[in-house]
């Protein structure tokens, strides 16, 4: 399995996803209906940037990533690109599209449920590291660094879903804005940590156990900056 991810700016102002009556989420849904029935599509997600709500982020589970391009080139793909553009994107620009395979469905880190059965909140990291591309044994020794962070994370509760991955593709940063003076072309780690509300985050950030350790993330070779944001996201 593998996901594909699309950030882009919404075509309107004031959205609020968390509204059934929402016109723009309701066409939102039916668009990634229509990709639903795409060979090799298995599930799709879609979410509002908590600290930049103008920013929809939608996760597509593909069986692999050679169905994603074949649905690409179907014949029915580009009526429905435009159409999505044009509802859904301000000024019909393009989305961030990019893939990650995560080891195991996200399902729980994109909708973690809380003791009392409710939706928790997802933390979404793009970390960006330089050179693009990296060796497999540099994402492996980070990989290995950030293997520390999900134990002392564990030890102050809250933590309902964990997931990472490395983009296939380089990509230019940062994800979530436009930038004059990017970074230019970076690997991309993501990480989706599901916690029961937004403030049992923030408040694990303020804890001595995560000043000790932050060095685990914030200290290893080649990073060159990270997006941190959160979102409440919404199975289709």
């Amino acid at each position: 399995m593998i996901s594909e991810i699309a950030i882009f700016e919404a075509s309107e102002s004031n959205i609020d996803l968390s509204k059934l009556d929402s016109p723009f989420k309701a066409t939102l849904e039916q668009h990634l209906k229509t990709v639903l029935t795409f060979d090799g599509a298995q599930a799709a997600y879609y979410g509002q940037v908590i600290e930049k709500p103008h920013i929809v982020i939608v996760f597509v589970n593909w069986d692999n990533i050679d169905s994603h391009v074949k649905a690409t080139q179907s014949a029915k793909f580009p009526a429905h690109e435009s159409s999505f553009r044009s509802k859904l994107v301000k000024d019909d620009g393009p989305a961030t599209v990019f893939h990650v395979p995560f080891k195991e469905n996200m399902l729980d880190a994109l909708q973690p449920k809380t003791s009392s059965g409710t939706i928790g909140d997802t933390e979404i990291v793009f970390a960006h590291f330089q050179p693009s591309p990296l060796p497999q044994a540099a994402k492996d020794a980070i990989l290995e660094s950030f293997s520390h962070v999900e134990p002392f994370i564990q030890r102050h509760g809250g933590l309902t879903g964990y997931r990472n991955g490395w983009a296939v593709e380089s990509l230019n940063t940062p994800l979530l804005e436009k930038a004059d003076e990017g970074k230019g072309k970076c690997d991309v780690y993501v990480n989706l940590t599901g916690w029961d509300k937004v403030k049992t985050h923030v408040k694990f950030m303020e804890t001595q156990d995560f000043k000790d350790n932050q060095h685990w993330f914030m200290g290893v070779e080649g990073l060159r900056g990270a997006e941190i944001v959160h979102a409440r996201f919404y199975q289709v």
